[in-house]
């Protein structure tokens, strides 16, 4: 398998998530983009915007999410923080953070 694939989580290579640890994938079948979905920010680099959100989903899984999906305006948040989140489908193929809203 070429590295283009390996970038792209193609193949029986495991795509590192924002923290080095390898993602789950999340099922997309019969996705709904309405649904909310409750999390806790695992991960977040404010140099770069990016971070992981680790949804209390069975089973559990990890989803990325930039700084301008935060919902207040901030693009900053802090690890450990409780959010809720819409997902979408991103051009990989994999899901991604849409909105992304704190709570508490």
């Amino acid at each position: 398998m070429g590295w283009f694939a390996r970038r792209l989580g193609r193949g029986d290579s495991a795509v590192a998530g924002a923290d080095g640890r390898p993602r789950a994938p999340f099922p997309t079948v019969l996705f709904d983009q309405n649904q909310v979905f409750d999390g806790e920010v695992v991960s977040f680099d404010p140099h770069v915007g990016l971070g992981m959100v680790r949804l209390d989903a069975k089973p559990p899984c990890e989803v990325r999410f930039h700084c301008i999906t935060i919902d207040d305006g901030s693009r900053a948040i802090g690890i450990g923080r409780r959010v809720t989140v819409r997902l979408k489908p991103s051009f990989g193929g994999e899901l991604e953070v849409a909105s992304l809203h704190k709570v508490g």
